[in-house]
């Protein structure tokens, strides 16, 4: 089964805080939302993403080599929706100016 894109926003955000629960607040979710979504995500890789103990968060080396690929996922998406919401941001179609003669004669 394959990551999904909340999983890896969650994952992200995780090491971009430093801590959960700082990550919840971030996405706008529980504590536990975000647990569960690293949890999943570690199953579906079959691997341990980040150290966890009381006082902080280390990313393996799994986890440092999926860091990067996340990010990198994660900045095309919004890429390819700014682009999207660029073009219907812009002026489409055609333009036709209609003027008198008289005007545009030099």
């Amino acid at each position: 089964m394959k990551s999904t894109l909340e999983e890896q926003q969650a994952f992200v955000t995780v090491v971009d805080s430093g801590s959960i629960t700082n990550a919840a607040e971030r996405l706008g979710i529980t504590v536990s939302g975000v647990s569960r979504a690293l949890n999943r995500l570690e199953q579906k890789l079959g691997t341990t993403l980040l150290r966890r103990t009381t006082r902080r968060l280390e990313l393996t080396e799994e986890g440092e080599t999926f860091l990067n690929h996340c990010r990198r996922i994660l900045a095309a998406v919004d890429e390819a929706e700014e682009a999207m919401l660029d073009r219907h941001n812009q002026p489409q179609g055609r333009l036709r100016i209609n003027a008198a003669p008289a005007l545009c004669s030099s």
